[in-house]
């Protein structure tokens, strides 16, 4: 059983899900990087003078804290009513509201050098596609309403306020891979069940973030290809790998850069999937690690 830490005694900021008299329903949960530690997060809350809080607080060693109770509306991603026709995110826009009142809010422990730029560690993802699904369930249980994952329901906060907040939670926040595993996570029907699975993963983090690291890397190099300053040794480091391509079947016909980027950003999607080739996938992306590791690629 995954453990939270109920921190919501002493946070005074949050207020009902009501406005005109009606009660709204939670229909979005959204990411927000904290630029802080868990415990400047956790006095940052409770300071009535803040007049902000967030429902959930994950910590880089994967702790969650709980503030604000899901029936209550968090002080997080509140915009004012000139503000909600800019929004990027087309349900903000169609609310017409403050989103305060139908958003549930997840900050992430960051700081420089420690993920502030939306870098989560290994136990702060897993925690996080938990907490999804305990959201997910407990919604259903209270309200009657299913939140189904989406990217037009599982949004970051520069999608609500991109003028303030143009880029929390962070460039690198792992979206891609976040939805990949929501998207399994909305087929299991129990909390039980899914923390079976996260355990197993967890078991697993080395390999996998070994994997993501490599797919991550070769992602960045294929980007700088069409570069006049970096794309020559951006090809070069790329060609490096070439010897390694028979072994995660790269194909028939001459091996280029290009190829090789393309075959295993092919395997990372895979890794980041589910079904039956996802482990193959995460074993052929590793086998790229000692050369890689050599060359001084990684």
């Amino acid at each position: 059983m995954i453990d939270m830490k109920w921190m919501g005694d002493r946070v005074p900021n949050h207020g009902p899900r009501t406005r005109n008299g009606k009660q709204y329903a939670p229909l979005v949960i959204v990411n927000h990087i904290s630029m802080g530690t868990m415990d400047s997060m956790d006095a940052w809350f409770r300071n009535p003078i803040a007049q902000v809080s967030s429902h959930f607080g994950i910590g880089r060693d994967g702790g969650i804290h709980q503030y604000v109770r899901l029936e209550r509306a968090a002080w997080t991603q509140g915009l004012l009513s000139d503000a909600i026709p800019k929004a990027a995110a087309g349900i903000v826009r169609q609310m017409g509201m403050n989103p305060n009142l139908y958003c549930v809010s997840i900050e992430h422990e960051g700081y420089a050098g420690n993920g502030a730029d939306g870098s989560i560690t290994e136990e702060q993802f897993w925690r996080l596609c938990w907490l999804h699904k305990y959201i997910q369930l407990e919604v259903e249980r209270i309200w009657g309403n299913r939140i189904v994952f989406s990217p037009e329901t599982v949004l970051g906060h520069f999608q609500i306020d991109p003028i303030r907040k143009p880029f929390c939670p962070g460039p690198a926040f792992p979206w891609g891979r976040l939805y990949a595993e929501l998207a399994i996570a909305e087929r299991i029907k129990t909390l039980e069940l899914y923390e079976e699975r996260i355990a197993y993963q967890l078991s697993q983090a080395s390999r996998y973030a070994a994997a993501f690291a490599i797919a991550g890397r070769v992602r960045d190099l294929a980007e700088r290809l069409s570069d006049k300053t970096w794309g020559a040794a951006a090809e070069t480091k790329l060609l490096y790998l070439a010897p390694v391509m028979p072994s995660i079947a790269y194909g028939d016909g001459p091996v280029t850069a290009a190829g090789i980027a393309s075959r295993i950003l092919q395997l990372g999607q895979t890794a980041m999937g589910a079904g039956s080739w996802q482990e193959e996938a995460v074993r052929k992306l590793l086998l790229l690690e000692p050369i890689m590791k050599e060359r001084g690629v990684i």
